[in-house]
C-alpha cells in the first residue's frame, strides 16, 4: 500500500515538473528580442539620449511588469549598418527598431525634411495629431510605425575652420553636409560633400572640407573641437531624431509591450528636450572657453541667411511630396 501512494506521489511530482519545465520553455520561447541600432555611436550626446533615457528604462520595467517577454539587444551604430542605410534595413526586416535622423532616410520619405522646421516639441505634436499623421505615412512608405521624436529641440549651425562675414562668403567653399542641408548649400553657393558624422574630423584634417554641419551638442562627442575655429549665426533646421519599429514587428508585438514602449518614449522626449536645452547652454560656454569664435551675421545678413535655408529646404520637397509636405507643414505650425 505504501508503495503505491509514494508510486503517485512520484507521477504527481513528475507531471508537477514537466508542467513548469513546459512553461519555462513556453515562456523563453515568447520572448519578444528587439534587435536595435542606432545612427550614432554609443558615446555621442543622441545615443545616449536614445540608450540611457529610452532602451534602459523600457528593459528595466518589461523585466519588472514581465519578466522574460521582451529583450532589446542593441547591436550598435555605423559599424553594423551605416546611418544612412539603415532605415531601409528596418523596412528589409533585417533589424526591428532604429534611431535615426529624417535626413538619412529622405530617398525613402523626402517629406520628412519638412519636419525641421516645426514650431512644436514632441509632445505638442503628439497632440496636434503630428505624429499619427507620421505613423501613417511611414506605415505605407517606409514600413515602419513611428514611435516618436527624441529631441531635439536645438538647431544645426555651420561651424567652419576659416571666417565669413556675410552669405556669400560660402560661395566655393566646401561643407560637409547631412542630406537635408545639400539644397541649402547649393543656394548658398557652396560645394556640399556628405559624409557620415564619424569621418568629419578626418575630412576637415585633410582639407577635403572647410566647414561643417552640425547641432553644438554633438561636436565635443565627436572629436571635432580641436579643428573648429569658429560657430555662426544664425542656426536653421531642427535635427530630426525618430524612433522607427518595423511595421510588421509591430503588429505581431502583445499590446502590453506596445503600451510599455510607447509610454517609456514619451517619457523619454521629454527628458530629451530637457537634456539638450540644458547640454546647449554648457557647450556654448565651454566653446568660449575652448577658443572657438562665434560669428553672428547683421540683422539683414541673417534675415536673408534664414529666408535662404527655408525655401531651399521647402522648394525641394514640396517638388517630390507635395502633398505631404503641405500637411506636414500645416500641422506643425503652431496657430
Amino acid at each position: 500500500m505504501e508503495m503505491k501512494k509514494l508510486f503517485k506521489v512520484m507521477i504527481v511530482v513528475g507531471v508537477a515538473m514537466l508542467w513548469m519545465t513546459g512553461s519555462l520553455m513556453s515562456a523563453q520561447a515568447a520572448t519578444v528580442t528587439i534587435r536595435t541600432v542606432s545612427a550614432w555611436p554609443a558615446t555621442t550626446f543622441e545615443a545616449k539620449q536614445f540608450i540611457n533615457g529610452f532602451l534602459e528604462p523600457a528593459q528595466k520595467e518589461a523585466d519588472q511588469k514581465y519578466p522574460g517577454q521582451m529583450k532589446i539587444d542593441y547591436k550598435g551604430a555605423g559599424e553594423v549598418i551605416q546611418p544612412t542605410q539603415q532605415v531601409e534595413a528596418l523596412r528589409s526586416g533585417m533589424v526591428d527598431m532604429v534611431l535615426s535622423a529624417a535626413s538619412y532616410y529622405v530617398s525613402i520619405m523626402p517629406e520628412m525634411d519638412t519636419m525641421s522646421l516645426t514650431m512644436m516639441q514632441p509632445w505638442e505634436e503628439r497632440k496636434a495629431g503630428v505624429t499619427d499623421y507620421l505613423d501613417r505615412i511611414h506605415n505605407t512608405k517606409a514600413k515602419a510605425h513611428y514611435l516618436g521624436r527624441l529631441g531635439s529641440g536645438s538647431l544645426f549651425h555651420l561651424f567652419m575652420t576659416k571666417p565669413v562675414q556675410k552669405v556669400d562668403d560660402f560661395k566655393g567653399m566646401k561643407i560637409r553636409v547631412s542630406p537635408t542641408h545639400i539644397p541649402f548649400m547649393k543656394a548658398l553657393g557652396a560645394e556640399p560633400v556628405v559624409t557620415a558624422p564619424a569621418e568629419i574630423y578626418t575630412a576637415i584634417e585633410r582639407g577635403v572640407v572647410v566647414g561643417y554641419i552640425q547641432p553644438p551638442v554633438v561636436i565635443r562627442d565627436l572629436g571635432l573641437v580641436p579643428v573648429t575655429k569658429y560657430m555662426v549665426y544664425p542656426g536653421f533646421y531642427q535635427p530630426i531624431i525618430v524612433v522607427l519599429v518595423n511595421l510588421d514587428f509591430w503588429n505581431k508585438l502583445p499590446n502590453n509591450l506596445k503600451t510599455l514602449l510607447t509610454q517609456n518614449i514619451e517619457k523619454a522626449e521629454h527628458i530629451a528636450i530637457e537634456n539638450i536645452q540644458n547640454r546647449v547652454k554648457s557647450e556654448l560656454e565651454a566653446f568660449k572657453k575652448d577658443g572657438i569664435g562665434f560669428i553672428e551675421f547683421p540683422p539683414a545678413e541673417a534675415a536673408r541667411f534664414s529666408k535662404m535655408a527655408d525655401e531651399a529646404l521647402m522648394d525641394v520637397v514640396t517638388k517630390k511630396s507635395p502633398e505631404e509636405a503641405k500637411k506636414i507643414k500645416e500641422l506643425t505650425t503652431k496657430k
